[in-house]
């Protein structure tokens, strides 16, 4: 009976072993809803929610090699852009083809776009709207990278999985071998 106790044990953990590994393997895409607007004749500004603007806009945080999709939403009186630059000083400069339409070519006053980017390297980024002098009247952003995640292996998983089915197969087996012995 103590044996029987300790297969069921093993069997038991190694399903949830199996089901964390699974977990941890998928990786969901990260969606983001940007809103822009001007907040005053002299500020321009980004948000997260509708309604609640700011300059500068609320710090982003992805992490390194996630894909993420962007969604500008312009709720402003004049048309606006998004991109990832590595600085505010030079908003030509687009990260990860993250750009949402562009300088000449913005997104108009009550429109919406986006835009789906594999983020790169760890570090310190900013967002701006590239529509001639509006990063300079506030239309910008921080965006924090964190170091990648790192993948749980597949050959790790795999042998799990592996685990688990000959657990499952012996416990049954078991099971059949001794009701076949009773009757």
């Amino acid at each position: 009976m103590k044996k029987k106790k300790l297969l069921a044990l093993a069997l038991v953990l190694s399903i949830v072993c199996l089901i964390v590994v699974s977990l941890a393997t998928t990786k969901a895409q990260n969606t983001v809803d940007i809103y822009a607007k001007e907040i005053s004749s002299s500020t321009y500004g980004f948000g997260t929610s509708s309604g609640h603007e700011t300059s500068p806009g609320p710090t982003l945080t992805f992490n390194a090699g996630e894909s993420v999709t962007v969604t500008l939403h312009n709720e402003g009186q004049m048309a606006h852009n998004f991109a990832i630059v590595s600085s505010k000083s030079d908003v030509t400069s687009v990260e990860w083809n993250s750009q949402i339409a562009s300088s000449s070519n913005p997104v108009a006053a009550g429109g919406s776009a986006s835009v789906t980017f594999t983020v790169g390297s760890a570090g310190n980024y900013y967002y701006v709207c590239q529509v001639d002098g509006h990063a300079s009247l506030g239309m910008w952003g921080n965006v924090k990278v964190n170091a990648a995640v790192p993948e749980f292996p597949s050959p790790i998983l795999l042998v799990f999985g592996a685990a688990t089915v000959t657990g499952l197969v012996a416990y049954f087996a078991r099971i059949n071998v001794r009701r076949t012995l009773k009757a």
